[in-house]
């Protein structure tokens, strides 16, 4: 990390780059919303998007009938072509300058972000440069809005008043539902911004509505990996938590008048949603899944046992907030069930129902948001019931998936004052790699590793930080045997019964 110096030196210039014009500040490209929002001007059909003709009733039938009309007219710059917010630097990482009329506030382009999608983010800078590392607030903007959204709301005033930075990702795209790379995108900012500002990386915080909502509670559950940017406690305002129901219950015109007069216009819901993802949830149903938070069936109202990302969030304090009379009821019902899951889970979680009957974030009391989170700092649980969707590192455990495509859960504990590691209910795994030294796992003597795997495919279970391999292996008390890897400093044991077995590694 560098140290505070060079990131104080960093705002310096950015704030001579602001005063010098054109040499230094860079303005918004084409193709991506402006960071102060703004009435690009009327449509190229002369008026509203008809895609929303729904609003002009007074109706809020849709997330589109929500946004005001000058946040629809500004839809027009995300529907002319996707392709104009695809990176096309390779030689600068990143561009940064400051928005005009709104102190402290820098707007970053961040190009090559590992997704194929530039970049944009706001970052409101504390009005005194912080001599420690300070909290930081990540607010999700709604649906068809962008990374302005955040202007939308107080939260900028009241982390100007605390002291924190606050950032505000666009996510690629305006409507992003919380795909792939809208998730790349938002960690490749989270980890620009926690490298040049003093971040208090225990004290993260998270706050979405709508759209933002839903994808914030499945970053901050599929984001795990104690070396990155984790959320100590987030704040869901509303939000769309499960995919396949928002596309069962968003109004569809059977594509009547999709791209008419050009590409990308009069979409709805389920079509944005269905370009997003690869067809119907019907069709690529993981894809849904796995950008979600739960899995909730429109039909029957139960949510899916083990497509529910929901269990990551055990441990993170989740506030769920809604206006008792807003009008998009089946966000109302994905609410309820996303609080109600939560609710078994952890009774620290907490429910807020606000007077309101719209769908905006008006409803939401950002002093009380803020006020709540700073309570919360960030926790690392020794045990859980853990869902991933892809290779990669989940809390202490780097997981490697007999096949893409699919979940791998597992249930884990770590302690390390008895030090012995049991993982079990495994599926779809083929390797899962225990990181002893970041658990405090100390190798020495006598340490137990009980593994179950559910499928009876065969585990690898891989201790990392092995610098001598170990004297003797039992498994169930009779003499067993593994594979050392000195190079790697590795060893691993393959587990293929689906009954719990116990293993004893003896180090010197």
């Amino acid at each position: 990390m560098r140290p505070l110096r060079a990131r104080l030196l960093l705002v310096s210039f950015l704030v001579f780059a602001a005063s010098c014009g054109g040499n230094g500040a860079v303005a918004p490209s084409a193709g991506s919303p402006p960071a102060v929002p703004v009435d690009p001007g009327t449509p190229a059909n002369g008026g509203v998007d008809p895609a929303d003709a729904g609003a002009a009733d007074g109706l809020v039938r849709s997330m589109a009938d929500a946004l005001s009309l000058g946040e629809r007219r500004g839809r027009v710059e995300d529907q002319l072509d996707d392709a104009t917010l695809m990176a096309s630097s390779v030689a600068l990482r990143y561009r940064a300058r400051f928005v005009d009329g709104y102190p402290g506030l820098i707007e970053f382009t961040l190009n090559n972000t590992g997704s194929g999608w530039q970049e944009k983010f706001l970052l409101q800078i504390p009005p005194v440069a912080p001599t420690s590392p300070v909290p930081l607030l990540v607010v999700f903007h709604k649906y068809g809005s962008g990374h302005g959204d955040v202007l939308n709301t107080s939260f900028l005033a009241e982390t100007q008043a605390r002291g924190w930075y606050c950032l505000s990702p666009l996510g690629a795209r305006q409507k992003h539902f919380g795909n792939r790379e809208s998730q790349i995108n938002t960690r490749a900012a989270l980890d620009l911004v926690a490298h040049l500002f003093p971040i208090d990386r225990n004290r993260v915080y998270g706050a979405g509505f709508s759209m933002g909502g839903g994808a914030l509670a499945n970053y901050a559950a599929r984001h795990l990996d104690p070396a990155g940017v984790r959320f100590a406690a987030i704040c869901d305002h509303t939000g769309g938590v499960s995919l396949s129901h928002t596309w069962f219950s968003e109004p569809d015109d059977a594509d009547l008048d999709d791209n008419v007069p050009l590409a990308g216009q009069n979409l709805e819901v389920p079509d944005v949603l269905e370009s997003l993802f690869g067809g119907t949830p019907s069709a690529v149903p993981f894809e849904y899944q796995r950008c979600s938070t739960i899995d909730l069936d429109p039909i029957g109202g139960t949510i899916g046992a083990g497509t529910d990302f929901g269990r990551n969030l055990v441990h993170i304090p989740t506030l769920v907030w809604i206006a008792n009379a807003d009008p998009l009821v089946y966000l109302g019902t994905q609410t309820y069930a996303f609080d109600g899951y939560l609710q078994a889970q952890n009774a620290g979680h907490q429910l807020t129902v606000a007077s309101g009957n719209v769908h905006a974030w008006t409803t939401l009391d950002e002093t009380a948001v803020c006020d709540w989170l700073q309570t919360k700092t960030l926790q690392t649980p020794n045990g859980g019931r853990t869902l991933a969707d892809e290779d990669g590192t989940w809390f202490r455990f780097q997981i490697e998936q007999d096949a893409p495509g699919s979940f791998t859960p597992f249930t884990w504990s770590i302690d390390t004052v008895a030090r012995r590691v049991d993982i079990s209910q495994t599926a779809n795994l083929r390797r899962i790699s225990i990181d002893a030294p970041g658990a405090g796992l100390v190798l020495s003597g006598n340490v137990t590793l009980r593994l179950a795997t559910a499928d009876g495919t065969g585990d690898r279970a891989r201790i990392l930080g092995v610098l001598t391999p170990p004297l003797a292996v039992t498994r169930d008390g009779v003499a067993a045997s593994g594979t050392y890897d000195a190079f790697s400093r590795t060893y691993e044991v393959v587990e293929t019964n689906a009954a719990l077995h116990t293993w004893v590694l003896t180090f010197p």
